[in-house]
């Protein structure tokens, strides 16, 4: 394909993404919300919480709504064990994620996942609510209009 070509359908693409957003067609599914809203574990577990299937259930949605999107989900653990277990453990929240949004409906092939174990914390300090903070898996988007 032409370079002209393809940046004519990126140009076209864009101003109709552009359009949907202004008329509020896509204004139910927010990025920032879909990025913004990490699901969290309990101490050594990688079994998902009850609270942690409503956000799931957005995701799946808002994937749903836009199926060119390909995802990143990123495990996470607090400071507590080593690197190797926490990595371990990291890697399984986010399969476990994963597993969930793919027995919703998703593609398995838009989701790839990754583990951060204990060197990524969001809170800082060594408090059982800076702990609780830090045990997640975060949700990136990684690719936009790519065919599913």
């Amino acid at each position: 394909m032409k370079m002209r070509t393809l940046f004519k359908m990126l140009l076209i693409c864009g101003l109709a993404s552009f359009m949907l957003v202004g008329c509020g067609l896509t204004g139910k599914y927010s990025r920032a919300t879909f990025e913004g809203e990490a699901i969290h574990f309990d101490y050594d577990k990688y079994a998902l919480r009850p609270e942690a299937k409503p956000i799931l259930d957005y995701k799946i949605a808002y994937l749903k709504h836009f199926p060119g999107q390909k995802i990143l989900i990123v495990g996470h653990c607090d400071a507590r064990a080593d690197d190797e277990y926490n990595i371990r453990l990291g890697r399984l929240r986010a399969e476990e994620a994963k597993r969930y949004l793919v027995e919703g409906g998703i593609n398995a092939n838009r989701i790839e996942i990754m583990t951060e174990g204990k060197r990524d914390p969001k809170a800082a300090g060594a408090s059982s609510s800076s702990f609780a903070e830090n045990r997640r898996a975060e949700f990136f988007i990684t690719a936009i209009n790519n065919a599913s």
